[in-house]
């Protein structure tokens, strides 16, 4: 398998697990109202593809703040999602 397609392959991957998460999620919050599930898919989506297009936008030099700002979003929601679960 070339370079080119391994990346295209877990490309794929990675969406595809991260639409299926979020659908999954969605079906938790309207069967249960469960934030939990949101909130971490809102962390997917964080160092997903807003970290992706926001590092096409930013300098090789910057890119470390981009880094840091995502992972700070995801451990919010995350932290979020492990509030939420204390609260059941």
């Amino acid at each position: 398998m070339q370079k080119n397609e391994l990346k295209s392959l877990l490309t794929f991957g990675n969406y595809f697990l991260g639409v299926l998460i979020f659908i999954f999620s969605l079906g938790f919050f309207i069967k249960n109202k469960a934030l939990a599930p949101l909130f971490i898919s809102a962390a997917i989506i964080i160092v997903g593809p807003v970290e992706n297009t926001l590092m096409k936008n930013v300098s090789p030099q910057d890119r470390w703040i981009v880094d840091q700002l995502t992972s700070i979003g995801m451990l919010i929601f995350l932290l979020l999602a492990e509030l939420q679960c204390q609260k059941r």
